[in-house]
């Protein structure tokens, strides 16, 4: 079977980036430098919304492989819809919806609406308009324990969205280069403690 198309891109990408051979963490570490190349390679020629859905979880998945490697799961087409990775927790199981650069209405409603299964988003957003308090604030209320996204992006959010804290009173949107991290802070027994999220 040929490789998918978000796998060729990606990997001509992490080539030119000389990390191709590199550690999970690494890679993951280089994520603004492997989105500056991906927006040059799609102003050449567009790459389908599809392909960079595919590309924004192989990236997400570089960091569970990084924290989690041993207890996570790539849920698959029949529940993607709701997210796209499950973390084993303790004592419930963690979500990870992944989004590209636009949350829109497709992240809020990926939010499981359940405290029994807490959802993280994870994206590569980049629109500061997406993201007043109002919005944010929606987001407790689908289950979601913490949104991560780049540094470039919260950089510009306003101090009152930064300083909304989840349902454990810690941040509720993080910044991507803390996920690893986070994950690791919270793992317990080869399970993610929730609480510690």
């Amino acid at each position: 079977m040929p490789p998918a198309q978000a796998d060729i891109i990606l990997n001509s990408v992490l080539a030119s980036l000389n990390i191709q051979n590199s550690t999970f963490e690494v890679i993951y570490n280089q994520i603004p430098a492997i989105v500056h190349d991906l927006h040059i390679l799609n102003a050449e020629q567009a790459i389908s919304p599809k392909t960079t859905g595919t590309i924004s979880e192989r990236l997400c998945e570089f960091g569970l492989k990084s924290a989690v490697p041993d207890f996570y799961k790539n849920i698959g087409n029949d529940w993607n819809w709701m997210a796209d990775f499950s973390v084993y927790g303790h004592p419930f199981n963690l979500l990870i919806s992944v989004k590209s650069f636009k949350a829109k209405e497709r992240l809020l409603v990926s939010g499981s609406g359940n405290n029994l299964s807490p959802t993280i988003g994870w994206g590569l957003f980049d629109d500061p308009a997406e993201w007043s308090i109002e919005r944010v604030k929606r987001y407790l209320f689908r289950s979601f324990i913490v949104i991560y996204m780049p540094t470039s992006l919260y950089n510009k959010l306003d101090a009152n969205v930064i300083g909304i804290k989840n349902i454990n009173g810690n941040p509720f949107i993080r910044e991507l280069n803390t996920f690893v991290l986070d994950l690791r802070n919270a793992t317990v027994n080869n399970a993610i403690d929730i609480s510690r999220i």
